[in-house]
């Protein structure tokens, strides 16, 4: 008997455990804590991704369905299967943008006729929010709130471009100011168990401070997740074997590092992923797809954390029709998204060609760590699965932030000042501490509940 099914880009992500047959979308309610177990293999994934990838997650026995896989109950256990995935016949079929633009249009209004209440869009200074303000007819529903990422944070280029576009369509829009979510730690661990760093906290004081100013009334959540993918701002290279293929979901230093945290070699989880995929892989949007559904794990916080707040969500960009016909529009006009381009210049809202000042620092993980101090990782605990020196070195750097760390981190969060000292090479190790850090917190956290238990 059928019981679950992977959603073709990963949504939804369903957990399992082979040993229990325990299944759900909350990976702490299939951990069998009173015998749980450390995968060394998918710890080393998890520590150099930030989150739970190949299928694998930190836990022996815990899994999760990836896409074209289904889970069946036979017996009192549980067996998974896999399908053939169809989607790379649907990859080439030319797609107009009039087409598409209708098909977003159509269903994102389509869904906001369903409810009465109005409607939140977190809105930054991309194109993805941007389309989704000026496609929704009913402005009047549209609560729009920005977070800057700059030290001052109403002259980040998201609030900037933000407020331009309210004003421009006539919405209601709001900034809010973040700085304490290293606060949310423990928080995170509730929603998401071992499965993902805790890299998205900052989403929680956001979606928090939301429920604040609109008195905790329930809103329904537009996203912008992925859009960017489907219209041409994502290229993945060429993939010809293993080793290229793990590099398709890196986060871009937002992780930790299994070299030096348990010196486990991971290859043979992705080698039978690979050999799957790999005729498939010769596809550039296949490709794009692939690196989408890697990363899905971690991206589908965009949604999940402001449902736990009272604003369950909902995307055009995830449904399979819209994203092909993004991914099948002509290549040269999804080359620097030209297409949507053409669109908002034709409505006015191609900020890039419009005189704003603004600043493009991101400085939020830095004035975090000022505003927050972290407690330093529980060596005791960890040491079972990861090297005291590593975890040494990730407590002692963020320990102290003396004058001259201040000075260069100031530097560090200075446009074109940064990428200078990037090609002298300089980096920056205090926040690869941090990264470091709140990808292993969800592992002590998840030994102690161990522990306890």
């Amino acid at each position: 008997m059928e019981v679950a099914k992977g959603n073709w880009v990963g949504y939804g992500t369903i957990f399992y455990n082979e040993r229990t047959a325990k299944y759900s979308t909350s990976i702490d309610e299939v951990i069998d804590y009173n015998r749980l177990e450390i995968d060394m293999q998918g710890l080393s994934a998890y520590l150099d991704y930030g989150y739970c990838v190949f299928g694998h997650s930190p836990v022996k026995h815990v899994k999760y369905l990836l896409p074209n896989e289904t889970l069946h109950l036979e017996d009192g256990k549980l067996l998974v299967k896999r399908e053939d995935d169809n989607i790379i016949q649907r990859i080439g079929v030319r797609s107009h943008e009039d087409g598409v633009l209708s098909m977003l249009s159509d269903s994102l209004n389509t869904w906001s006729t369903s409810f009465s209440d109005d409607i939140l869009i977190p809105t930054s200074g991309g194109f993805d929010s941007r389309l989704l303000n000026v496609l929704l007819k009913d402005k009047s529903r549209i609560r729009s709130y920005t977070y800057g990422t700059s030290f001052n944070q109403n002259l980040s280029r998201e609030a900037v471009y933000a407020a331009a576009l309210s004003k421009k369509i006539g919405t209601h829009w709001m900034r809010v100011d973040l700085g304490k979510f290293n606060n949310y730690v423990q928080d995170w661990y509730e929603i998401f168990g071992p499965s993902v760093g805790a890299s998205g906290t900052y989403h929680m004081e956001f979606y928090g401070a939301i429920a604040d100013m609109e008195n905790q009334r329930k809103l329904h959540l537009l996203s912008g997740i992925i859009g960017d993918a489907w219209a041409g701002a994502v290229d993945v290279p060429p993939i010809a074997d293993p080793q290229s293929y793990l590099k398709l979901g890196y986060t871009h230093g937002m992780s930790a590092e299994s070299s030096l945290a348990t010196g486990i070699d991971y290859t043979s989880l992705v080698e039978p992923i690979f050999d799957q995929q790999k005729a498939h892989l010769e596809s550039p949007e296949y490709r794009i797809i692939t690196a989408m559904r890697t990363k899905m794990m971690l991206l589908q916080y965009l949604i999940k954390v402001p449902s736990v707040y009272g604003f369950p969500g909902y995307s055009p960009f995830l449904e399979e029709n819209i994203a092909l016909a993004m991914l099948n529009l002509p290549a040269e006009r999804r080359a620097n998204r030209q297409w949507q381009r053409d669109f908002f210049k034709s409505n006015g809202v191609l900020f890039e060609e419009q005189q704003h000042s603004y600043t493009y620092q991101n400085s939020l993980n830095y004035y975090a760590l000022m505003h927050t101090p972290l407690e330093p990782l529980n060596v005791a605990v960890l040491k079972e699965v990861i090297k005291p020196a590593y975890l040494k070195w990730i407590n002692d750097r963020i320990a102290t932030i003396g004058k001259k760390e201040k000075l260069f981190q100031q530097l560090m969060h200075t446009p074109k000042v940064k990428e200078l000292l990037k090609m002298l090479g300089f980096k920056n190790g205090l926040l690869k501490a941090y990264f470091a850090y709140i990808t292993i917190k969800p592992i002590e956290i998840m030994l102690v509940k161990r522990n306890a238990t």
